[in-house]
Order: structure tokens, then C-alpha cells, then sequence
């Protein structure tokens, strides 16, 4: 099902999740991407970088290319984490010089909750036989 200009806005909205977790220190931008429903699409995506994707670039198949890598998706998501990047980096430094017990306290709780979301997801534990 093709995708409307909303869904690549709010794909860049993800992105800018991510770019803000990635800035924080302990939490992951993996982590957000999989809290918010793409970290499959993300992982095919980034499978999808190979030896033929790069042929067609090299052979300037650009349509075929960025088909073959889902570039719509990586734009809108690489242009959000890098706003977030640009925007929170100077942010989270001035908070951590002039806050840092309170900026150390609201990482501290965005790990806690990242975490409790997670193992909400998890819907099975596997135990493994560990054989020495």
C-alpha cells in the first residue's frame, strides 16, 4: 500500500524520537524504533544495502535504487533523527552544565520507562539450556 505525505511526516517524527534518544546518554534510538512500530521496517531496510542495491547505483539506476533501498522511508527518517541531532545536542550539553541533577534524573527515568515498555512487548520468554 503506497504511503501518503503523513505517514512520512510521522515517520520523521520517529526519527526525531530516535535522533533525541541517541542524544541521551543510555538510551537507544533502536530502543524508541522499536516502541514505535518500525524497527522491522527499519532492519529490512537497512538489509536491503547489498552487493545489487549497489550495482544499481553504480550503474545510475537511481529510480531502481532508492526503490530497492526504500529511500522514502530513509529520508523521512534519517531527516527527523538529524533535526533532533541538530536541535537537542546543544540542549541536553547546556542542561547537563547548568541541570545536570535534574537532566541526569529525567535520562535516569526515560531508561526506567524505555525498559518497562519493552519487556511489555515481550509477549514469550524462551529459556535456553546452556551446555558447558
Amino acid at each position: 500500500m503506497p504511503r501518503k505525505i503523513k505517514d512520512y511526516v510521522l515517520i520523521a517524527l520517529k526519527g526525531v524520537g530516535m535522533g533525541a534518544a541517541d542524544v541521551v546518554p543510555g538510551v537507544s534510538g533502536g530502543t524508541i524504533a522499536f516502541i514505535t512500530g518500525i524497527y522491522e521496517e527499519l532492519i529490512n531496510t537497512i538489509k536491503s544495502v547489498n552487493l545489487n542495491t549497489i550495482k544499481l547505483l553504480l550503474q545510475f539506476k537511481l529510480k531502481d535504487f532508492w526503490k530497492a533501498v526504500n529511500g522514502n522511508f530513509l529520508l523521512a527518517l534519517l531527516s527527523g533523527i538529524g533535526f533532533s541531532f541538530y536541535t537537542l545536542a546543544k540542549l541536553v550539553k547546556h542542561l547537563l552544565e547548568t541541570q545536570p541533577i535534574l537532566i541526569w534524573s529525567f535520562f535516569f527515568g526515560l531508561i526506567v520507562a524505555s525498559a518497562i515498555v519493552v519487556a511489555r512487548k515481550i509477549t514469550e520468554w524462551k529459556a535456553r539450556t546452556i551446555i558447558a
